[in-house]
Protein backbone atom coordinates (compact mmCIF):
# COMPACT_ATOMS: atom_id res chain seq x y z
CA UNK A 1 0.00 0.00 0.00
CA UNK A 2 1.31 3.42 -0.95
CA UNK A 3 1.69 5.96 1.87
CA UNK A 4 1.95 9.08 -0.25
CA UNK A 5 -0.65 10.76 -2.50
CA UNK A 6 -1.24 9.04 -5.83
CA UNK A 7 -3.23 9.54 -9.01
CA UNK A 8 -4.77 6.11 -8.45
CA UNK A 9 -6.25 7.28 -5.12
CA UNK A 10 -7.60 10.45 -6.76
CA UNK A 11 -9.17 8.41 -9.56
CA UNK A 12 -10.77 6.04 -7.03
CA UNK A 13 -12.31 9.00 -5.23
CA UNK A 14 -13.68 10.31 -8.56
CA UNK A 15 -15.16 6.88 -9.35
CA UNK A 16 -16.94 6.83 -5.97
CA UNK A 17 -18.28 10.35 -6.48
CA UNK A 18 -19.81 9.58 -9.89
CA UNK A 19 -21.10 6.06 -9.14
CA UNK A 20 -24.56 5.51 -10.61
CA UNK A 21 -24.25 8.46 -13.00
CA UNK A 22 -23.71 8.57 -16.76
CA UNK A 23 -19.92 8.53 -17.21
CA UNK A 24 -18.00 8.49 -20.49
CA UNK A 25 -14.51 7.01 -20.35
CA UNK A 26 -12.88 8.68 -23.34
CA UNK A 27 -9.88 6.73 -24.62
CA UNK A 28 -10.65 3.87 -22.26
CA UNK A 29 -8.23 1.42 -23.84
CA UNK A 30 -8.29 -1.94 -22.06
CA UNK A 31 -9.03 -0.55 -18.59
CA UNK A 32 -12.42 1.12 -18.63
CA UNK A 33 -13.78 2.68 -15.43
CA UNK A 34 -16.36 0.43 -13.77
CA UNK A 35 -19.88 1.38 -14.88
CA UNK A 36 -18.69 3.85 -17.53
CA UNK A 37 -19.31 3.87 -21.27
CA UNK A 38 -15.94 3.24 -22.91
CA UNK A 39 -15.14 5.19 -26.07
CA UNK A 40 -11.96 4.59 -28.05
CA UNK A 41 -10.69 4.63 -31.60
CA UNK A 42 -8.55 1.55 -31.52
CA UNK A 43 -7.96 -1.10 -28.96
CA UNK A 44 -5.54 -3.93 -29.56
CA UNK A 45 -7.01 -7.04 -28.00
CA UNK A 46 -4.68 -8.97 -25.74
CA UNK A 47 -5.47 -12.62 -25.06
CA UNK A 48 -5.41 -12.10 -21.29
CA UNK A 49 -7.52 -8.92 -21.33
CA UNK A 50 -11.09 -8.50 -22.52
CA UNK A 51 -11.76 -5.51 -24.74
CA UNK A 52 -13.38 -2.73 -22.72
CA UNK A 53 -14.54 -0.38 -25.46
CA UNK A 54 -18.32 0.05 -25.82
CA UNK A 55 -18.28 2.65 -28.61
CA UNK A 56 -15.79 2.48 -31.48
CA UNK A 57 -15.08 6.07 -32.47
CA UNK A 58 -12.10 8.02 -33.77
CA UNK A 59 -11.39 10.57 -31.03
CA UNK A 60 -10.31 13.10 -33.65
CA UNK A 61 -13.67 12.91 -35.50
CA UNK A 62 -16.10 15.51 -34.19
CA UNK A 63 -18.80 15.36 -32.98
CA UNK A 64 -18.65 12.21 -30.88
CA UNK A 65 -21.75 10.00 -31.25
CA UNK A 66 -23.62 11.32 -28.21
CA UNK A 67 -26.24 14.05 -27.74
CA UNK A 68 -25.53 17.42 -26.16
CA UNK A 69 -25.56 17.35 -22.33
CA UNK A 70 -25.38 13.55 -22.37
CA UNK A 71 -22.99 12.79 -19.52
CA UNK A 72 -22.75 13.63 -15.84
CA UNK A 73 -19.00 13.05 -15.97
CA UNK A 74 -16.11 12.32 -18.33
CA UNK A 75 -12.97 10.42 -17.45
CA UNK A 76 -9.93 11.06 -19.67
CA UNK A 77 -6.73 9.38 -18.51
CA UNK A 78 -3.52 9.54 -20.56
CA UNK A 79 -5.39 10.51 -23.73
CA UNK A 80 -5.22 14.29 -24.29
CA UNK A 81 -1.49 14.24 -24.94
CA UNK A 82 -2.26 12.07 -28.01
CA UNK A 83 -4.93 14.37 -29.49
CA UNK A 84 -3.55 17.39 -31.38
CA UNK A 85 -6.50 19.81 -31.29
CA UNK A 86 -6.75 20.19 -27.50
CA UNK A 87 -9.19 23.09 -27.73
CA UNK A 88 -11.54 21.12 -30.02
CA UNK A 89 -11.43 18.08 -27.73
CA UNK A 90 -12.19 20.29 -24.72
CA UNK A 91 -15.09 21.89 -26.63
CA UNK A 92 -16.44 18.43 -27.40
CA UNK A 93 -16.16 17.39 -23.75
CA UNK A 94 -17.99 20.58 -22.83
CA UNK A 95 -20.77 19.81 -25.33
CA UNK A 96 -21.19 16.30 -23.94
CA UNK A 97 -21.32 17.31 -20.27
CA UNK A 98 -24.48 18.34 -18.49
CA UNK A 99 -24.37 21.69 -16.66
CA UNK A 100 -22.12 21.23 -13.62
CA UNK A 101 -20.81 17.99 -15.19
CA UNK A 102 -17.37 16.84 -14.06
CA UNK A 103 -14.30 16.26 -16.22
CA UNK A 104 -11.45 14.21 -14.72
CA UNK A 105 -8.18 14.52 -16.66
CA UNK A 106 -4.93 12.69 -15.95
CA UNK A 107 -1.84 13.47 -18.04
CA UNK A 108 1.90 12.92 -17.82
CA UNK A 109 3.50 15.98 -16.26
CA UNK A 110 5.69 17.90 -18.72
CA UNK A 111 8.78 17.29 -16.55
CA UNK A 112 8.51 13.49 -16.66
CA UNK A 113 10.77 11.69 -19.16
CA UNK A 114 7.86 9.38 -20.09
CA UNK A 115 5.93 12.40 -21.40
CA UNK A 116 8.51 12.62 -24.22
CA UNK A 117 9.08 8.91 -24.71
CA UNK A 118 5.91 7.96 -26.62
CA UNK A 119 6.14 9.05 -30.26
CA UNK A 120 2.40 9.87 -30.44
CA UNK A 121 2.52 12.45 -27.63
CA UNK A 122 1.94 15.78 -29.35
CA UNK A 123 1.29 17.98 -26.30
CA UNK A 124 2.91 18.48 -22.93
CA UNK A 125 0.81 19.82 -20.08
CA UNK A 126 1.32 21.56 -16.77
CA UNK A 127 -1.05 21.50 -13.85
CA UNK A 128 -2.23 24.94 -14.96
CA UNK A 129 -2.76 24.16 -18.64
CA UNK A 130 -6.53 23.91 -18.25
CA UNK A 131 -6.82 27.33 -16.59
CA UNK A 132 -7.26 28.74 -20.10
CA UNK A 133 -10.75 27.25 -20.26
CA UNK A 134 -11.89 29.46 -17.39
CA UNK A 135 -15.45 30.77 -17.89
CA UNK A 136 -14.21 34.37 -18.24
CA UNK A 137 -11.79 33.56 -21.08
CA UNK A 138 -13.66 34.60 -24.23
CA UNK A 139 -11.14 32.91 -26.55
CA UNK A 140 -12.54 29.41 -25.97
CA UNK A 141 -16.08 28.05 -26.20
CA UNK A 142 -15.43 25.41 -23.54
CA UNK A 143 -16.01 26.89 -20.08
CA UNK A 144 -14.73 25.05 -17.03
CA UNK A 145 -13.97 25.97 -13.47
CA UNK A 146 -11.22 24.09 -11.68
CA UNK A 147 -12.40 22.03 -8.70
CA UNK A 148 -8.86 20.86 -7.84
CA UNK A 149 -5.49 20.11 -9.43
CA UNK A 150 -2.78 17.87 -8.02
CA UNK A 151 0.71 16.90 -9.17
CA UNK A 152 2.02 13.44 -8.24
CA UNK A 153 5.58 12.23 -7.64
CA UNK A 154 7.50 9.08 -6.84
CA UNK A 155 7.88 8.19 -3.15
CA UNK A 156 11.48 9.45 -2.90
CA UNK A 157 10.43 12.93 -4.02
CA UNK A 158 7.83 13.02 -1.24
CA UNK A 159 10.34 11.76 1.33
CA UNK A 160 12.72 14.65 0.62
CA UNK A 161 9.82 17.15 0.73
CA UNK A 162 9.72 18.25 -2.91
CA UNK A 163 6.46 16.41 -3.53
CA UNK A 164 4.76 18.50 -0.89
CA UNK A 165 6.13 21.72 -2.39
CA UNK A 166 4.67 20.58 -5.72
CA UNK A 167 1.36 19.82 -4.05
CA UNK A 168 0.91 23.13 -2.26
CA UNK A 169 2.98 25.51 -4.43
CA UNK A 170 2.39 24.18 -7.94
CA UNK A 171 3.40 27.25 -9.90
CA UNK A 172 6.63 27.70 -7.92
CA UNK A 173 7.46 24.01 -8.33
CA UNK A 174 6.80 24.01 -12.09
CA UNK A 175 8.81 27.19 -12.72
CA UNK A 176 11.83 26.45 -10.52
CA UNK A 177 12.09 22.78 -9.54
CA UNK A 178 10.32 20.66 -12.17
CA UNK A 179 13.38 19.70 -14.21
CA UNK A 180 15.48 19.09 -11.12
CA UNK A 181 12.86 16.91 -9.39
CA UNK A 182 10.48 15.70 -12.12
CA UNK A 183 6.88 14.83 -11.33
CA UNK A 184 5.15 11.78 -12.79
CA UNK A 185 1.61 12.80 -13.61
CA UNK A 186 -1.00 15.32 -12.64
CA UNK A 187 -4.76 15.16 -12.34
CA UNK A 188 -7.31 17.92 -12.63
CA UNK A 189 -11.03 17.92 -11.94
CA UNK A 190 -13.03 20.50 -13.89
CA UNK A 191 -16.71 21.46 -13.69
CA UNK A 192 -18.63 22.54 -16.81
CA UNK A 193 -20.07 26.03 -16.46
CA UNK A 194 -23.16 26.34 -18.69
Amino acid sequence: MRLFPSAKKRRSRFVRDVAGKVVLDIGCGRRKLPGAIGVDRRVVAVASLEEQRDVDHDLLAFPYPFADNYADAIHCSHVLEHLPPTNKVMEEFYRLLKPEGLLFIECPHFSWAEAYRHYEHCHFFTAGSFDYFHPKNEHYRARFETVWTEIFFDDFTYVIGIGFIGKFFQRFYERHLAFIFPANVFCVLLRAVK
